[in-house]
């Protein structure tokens, strides 16, 4: 059956909400591994650090984030709209989790007094991660810990996730949202990514931030051109082929955009079943992504770094699912379905 993209990914039946799970839990395993000394985890050891499963993970979230929010864009149009969306579906859950790592659970696991830590500048400036701010620390807090005293490391997603949501109104706006002219930007968007992944790699920030913002972008293609993409098993199984074969010769920031994004279509869209149903009343994935790694660190603290890598995960794995159906619930009190 020659299937068009455009006719699996046009209604609710698709498997995104089990793949944004299994994502979620992907983040919590790989993070375990350096919050509790071990290095990185067994795909990132296998591929030689061109990517581990947290980086798949974060892989899974832009790749998909890129062809919901472009499909979002068209459809809303007017700037309140999309941005209010946007701002409503990430930011309450981020700064329910600041809110409460700061002002409730930070006097807790502070080696500072009381008045100590709520006299310090640094407690209130952790609230500014709730608006994309980056702060990393918090008085007192994880000091003795193994990896450091990082509160909540994937958090520097989140801004670079909201600046694809710009991007994408942007180019909204300059009408380039078009089989016709979103072929004139491709080329120059993927010379500008050469450019910067060769002069900076994953030095700095904004080097880690490369490949997230291009698997967006390429979501985006994929779904203005969803009208001429067919998604077949066997293209499926020709360009896992094709990763696996890149990962093996060292140049799987090569073909990430093509073949292991064509991989991830055919899981969300093109499976004979769809687990369409999982997650439907309590989506767990984003509140799983935002206590992961503070429940982590807690467990590692607890433990004097004496817990083992396996339990850290299996531990805060089942916390954070806990925690994302808690902040799914408060969620639904303050968002209709239909908003995401």
């Amino acid at each position: 059956m020659n299937q068009k993209l455009s006719e699996c990914a046009g209604g609710r039946e698709n498997n995104l909400n089990i793949i944004r799970f299994i994502a979620a839990l992907l983040v919590i395993y790989s993070h375990s591994f350096p919050l509790t000394s071990n290095g990185i985890d067994y795909v990132g050891r296998l591929t030689d650090g061109q990517i581990d499963c947290g980086g798949i993970a974060v892989s899974v979230f832009f790749f998909y984030g890129g062809f919901l929010i472009c499909k979002s864009m068209l459809r809303l149009q007017k700037a309140g709209a999309y941005f209010r969306a946007r701002c409503k579906r990430i930011l309450p859950p981020l700064a329910m989790v600041t809110f409460f790592l700061a002002l409730v659970a930070g006097p807790f696991l502070t080696s500072l007094s009381a008045g100590e830590y709520f006299s310090s500048p640094g407690t209130y400036k952790y609230l500014l991660n709730s608006v994309f701010v980056l702060v990393h620390d918090l008085p007192g807090v994880f000091t003795e810990n193994a990896y450091g005293s990082t509160v909540n490391g994937p958090l520097w997603t989140l801004p670079v996730e909201f600046l694809c949501y710009i991007m994408c109104y942007v180019m909204y706006r300059l009408k380039l949202l078009t089989e016709t002219n979103l072929k004139r930007v491709a080329i120059p968007a993927v010379s500008v990514y050469i450019i910067l992944y060769l002069t900076m790699g994953k030095t700095s920030l904004l080097g880690a931030a490369l490949r997230p913002a291009m698997l967006f972008f390429v979501g985006m293609c994929c779904y203005i051109y969803r009208e001429s993409i067919p998604v077949k098993g066997w293209i499926a199984a020709v360009m896992l082929a094709v990763s696996v074969a890149g990962c093996a010769i060292g140049c799987f920031n090569a073909v990430i955009f093509i073949s292991f994004t064509y991989v991830l279509l055919w899981i969300a869209f093109g499976t004979a079943r769809k687990l369409d149903r999982f997650g439907s009343r309590l989506e767990v994935s984003y509140g799983m992504y935002l206590t992961g790694w503070p429940i982590q660190q807690v467990l590692c603290d607890m433990t004097d770094n004496g817990i083992s890598q396996w339990w850290n995960f299996v531990i805060a794995a089942v916390f954070s699912i806990l925690a994302g159906a808690l902040i799914s619930l408060l969620e639904k009190s303050y968002m209709k379905p239909g908003k995401k």
